[in-house]
């Protein structure tokens, strides 16, 4: 008799067949199912030899790599200007390329999908899974659900449980009274456990993707899915297991053993693998990378926990997902495996298992009826875990209902996780083929409305507004003057501190500098903020730049105050930390390093540096000083130990930014080491539109201020250069070059002034402005240091205004009190 079979979407016709009883060696007669198949050539052979290269294995899989990754990347190009996760244009790549779409015509399925090749093809779409699941492993820090605070476990377990106590139930209900066919039946109660499912990795990656990784909201919203997505793992895996023994007939003792097992393995893998992961880590000197030898290792214990959970009736993806849980955080090793690994299997691999997912995902075979259970089903599990999230936030939390209805469209995005479950529980006869297809589209629009509706209802930088004006002109001169100073780099400490010690810490205006020591994610998949212990208590592993700051802190008792943090996360996002640092600790003024490194020998360039700079200037709640470092500090004394006077310049043409640089000259030239010598560039003729008048009135004021409280003494000196336009101004400029060891600029100036104008056509730096950019050319061969400065700007009519810098703020609880041993969660 004859039997269908649908092999990667595409129905074979099989026939039973028994054999002779000359093949039979007299063994009884068996009815098997069986596909000839023409044993494919494995090289071309070269188009001379008149051979089509798509009829042999090798060109066709290099063929069905490149058409996997060019159809997703495409889709991807196409939705990124809708604000879509990368997982919608991966999903939709792999659909247009099945039987739904161009998997439809024939001649292309039979040439480029042919039936001899789909078991190879999905061989490796489960190897390239499988160790992208293991990279996922690697990237999550289950400690993290130690770690939460009662905000997440709230929302969490809320999640993870309402959607449960809906979806099951009317599963049942719909069994008892819908009609159904048996297929259809079987699987709707399976559906109910996958579209109530929450996973950590599918948040992560939408968060990641939208650069809210590291903002307030993701950061809760990361602590919440590691203990929804958690339970939900926990509960699939009994689950499928579970029906898994139904299905074969075996009773309980079986389910009971294959659970206990796994249980074993994750025993076994922790006591045994770990510490050799541990030993690895201790074998690799720092920064210095992982031996190739170890390397190997990984790749057999990867392999070998796959093979492990297989024997044991465990899936083949659960021993690497629980080997990649226990490789240390942000280590060497973490490190490491992520750079080496996670482009290839991302961008390579991966597309080929969304191509196998579209194979197996027909719109074309699913009926009405199916279709609108599944889609029921869907519905209700969306809205099951956005009302069990949205709960918990409004009459426990007390977060605002616009900040609640983003939290619940964030723990409603689908990721490769959740489609990984949609194809197991398919492999597994948990859900037919036509839930499976309906499952696999409904989770890309899903996403991609929820994608765009949280960019369009979430923007982090509206927090950054401060209730106050944030800047040194309008601090008071009796009150602690607070700094926050962002590091990248050892190299940048000296000149750093050579700026703190110039800023003149007393004890009537003492100083407090909140040093943000930024490292960029990778490794992990949790950014990370962590407030290090006071000075009087040193942490267990000091890094050199804290300790640096915290020996200048030492030097200056009583009238410098260090508060140490370390971020974590990806430069794209890293500005998120800066700002809301700076508001939270009612900073003054930010303290940007510039990517551009001077050396003795070479210059180097960090374009991620720049990225980050560019986002905080743009979203600061405070003023903000790019500091760049010609390498003229790093090999003289320091202020407070120099014998000769440090020599300070400020070039001022006008405005609020060159008025900042003022002040923060005026608080210099109160140190006894330090002369200050500002220089005021004049038009020689002076036109209507050159400044507003109350614009000029104001830096009026400001130079008035400086001539009378400063100028008249040795330390402080006031000048003025008439120029015609913006080549004298640049000449002006250089012939100081050599006059002063650190130079103050403004950033911003009116583009109409003839003493910049047309400067703007040559900028390389446009956040420099016009002197920064100057200052930092290859055509200007001083040494000395620039910091250019930008005011924080504030409403009309508040310029003269004097603000208090130590009234509470209400965003002051926005930061978690952390220990040196890991961040304590929300």
């Amino acid at each position: 008799m004859a039997e269908a079979q649908l092999v990667a979407g595409v129905e074979l016709l099989t026939t039973p067949n028994n054999g002779s009883y000359a093949y039979r060696f007299g063994m009884k007669p068996k009815n098997v199912t069986a596909i000839c198949i023409p044993q494919p050539h494995t090289n071309a052979g070269g188009l001379y030899l008149y051979r089509n290269p798509l009829r042999a294995t090798t060109p066709l899989y290099l063929f069905q790599l490149a058409f996997a990754s060019l159809l997703t990347s495409g889709c991807n190009f196409i939705l990124k200007p809708f604000s879509q996760v990368t997982i919608v244009g991966q999903i939709m790549g792999g659909i247009i390329g099945g039987p739904s779409f161009i998997g439809r015509i024939d001649a292309f399925a039979d040439m480029v999908f042919p039936i001899s090749i789909i078991h190879l093809l999905e061989t490796l779409s489960s190897f390239g899974i499988m160790f992208y699941l293991f990279l996922l492993g690697v990237k999550m820090d289950y400690g993290m659900i130690r770690s939460s605070g009662s905000k997440a476990w709230l929302i969490g377990f809320s999640t993870y449980l309402f959607p449960i106590l809906l979806t099951v139930p009317v599963s049942l209900i719909l069994k008892r009274y819908i009609k159904m066919d048996h297929e259809l039946e079987t699987s709707v109660q399976c559906l109910s456990l996958l579209v109530s499912s929450t996973t950590f990795h599918s948040v992560a990656c939408f968060l990641e993707d939208l650069k809210l990784l590291n903002s307030e909201l993701g950061r809760l919203a990361m602590s919440s899915s590691m203990i929804s997505g958690g339970l939900s793992y926990t509960t699939l895996i009994f689950a499928f297991t579970a029906r898994q023994s139904q299905l074969n007939g075996d009773g309980f003792g079986v389910w009971l053993c294959i659970i206990m097992s796994g249980i074993a393995q994750i025993i076994f893998t922790r006591v045994a693998i770990k510490p050799i992961l541990i030993w690895m880590i201790k074998q690799t000197p720092e920064g210095q990378p992982v031996k190739e030898f170890h390397h190997c290792i990984i790749f057999l214990l990867v392999l070998g926990s796959s093979l492990i959970s297989e024997i044991t009736g465990m899936h083949g993806f659960f021993g690497p997902m629980v080997l990649g849980l226990e490789v240390p955080e942000g280590s060497p090793l973490a490190f490491t495996l992520v750079d080496r690994l996670d482009f290839f299997f991302s961008f390579v691999m991966l597309p080929i298992y969304f191509i196998v997912c579209g194979g197996r995902t027909n719109l074309t075979r699913v009926t009405p009826h199916t279709c609108l259970v599944v889609e029921l089903m869907s519905l209700l599990g969306f809205l099951s875990k956005f009302i069990g999230t949205i709960l918990p936030c409004v009459f426990l939390c007390d977060m605002f209902l616009r900040d609640a209805i983003t939290l619940s469209l964030i723990l409603n995005s689908i990721g490769i996780l959740d489609i990984h479950f949609y194809t197991s529980a398919n492999q597994l006869k948990f859900i037919d083929n036509q839930c499976f297809s309906v499952l696999n589209t409904t989770a890309m629009f899903i996403t991609g409305i929820v994608s765009h509706l949280v960019s369009t209802l979430y923007d982090p930088s509206t927090r950054y507004m401060a209730d106050k004006r944030r800047t040194i002109q309008h601090s008071s001169r009796k009150l602690k003057l607070r700094l926050l100073v962002c590091v990248h780099q050892e190299e940048q400490v000296p000149n750093i501190i050579n700026l703190l010690e110039m800023s003149n810490p007393t004890r009537e205006s003492p100083i407090a500098v909140y040093l943000l020591h930024l490292i960029e994610l990778v490794g992990r998949a949790t950014p990370l903020l962590v407030a290090h212990q006071p000075f009087k208590h040193f942490d267990h592993r000091p890094t050199p730049i804290i300790n640096a700051f915290r020996m200048y802190e030492r030097n200056n008792l009583s009238i410098v105050t260090l508060q140490p943090f370390t971020s974590i996360a990806p430069y794209a996002t890293m500005h998120n930390d800066i700002c809301t640092l700076a508001l939270d600790k009612r900073a003054s003024l930010i303290i940007l390093p510039f990517h551009r490194q001077w050396n003795t020998d070479h210059t180097k360039d960090i374009s991620k540096f720049r990225s980050v700079n560019l986002r905080v200037l743009d979203k600061a709640p405070c003023s903000v000083g790019i500091i760049i470092d010609r390498g003229a500090w790093r090999v003289t004394k320091s202020v407070l130990g120099s014998w000769s006077l440090f020599r300070v310049g400020v070039f001022f043409i006008g405005g609020a930014d060159d008025r900042e640089a003022v002040a923060y000259a005026m608080r210099m030239s109160e140190h006894p080491n330090v002369t200050v010598t500002l220089v005021r560039f004049l038009p020689l003729q002076m036109t209507i539109n050159d400044h507003d008048p109350n614009e000029r009135r104001m830096d009026n004021d400001m130079i008035n201020e400086f001539k009378v409280s400063k100028v008249g003494s040795e330390k402080a000196l006031y000048k003025e250069e008439m120029v015609v336009d913006s080549v004298c101004t640049c000449s002006g400029i250089r012939s100081m070059e050599n006059s002063f060891d650190l130079i103050l600029v403004g950033r911003r100036h009116e583009e109409n002034s003839p003493m910049v104008y047309g400067l703007n056509d040559w900028m390389d730096y446009p956040e420099l402005g016009f002197l920064g950019d100057i200052l930092a050319s290859e055509d200007f061969t001083g040494k000395v240091s620039t910091l250019v400065i930008q005011q924080h700007s504030w409403a009309a009519g508040e310029e003269s205004s004097r603000h208090s810098e130590d009234s509470p703020s209400r965003q002051d609880s926005f930061l978690p009190q952390v220990s040196p041993n890991g961040l304590k969660g929300y």
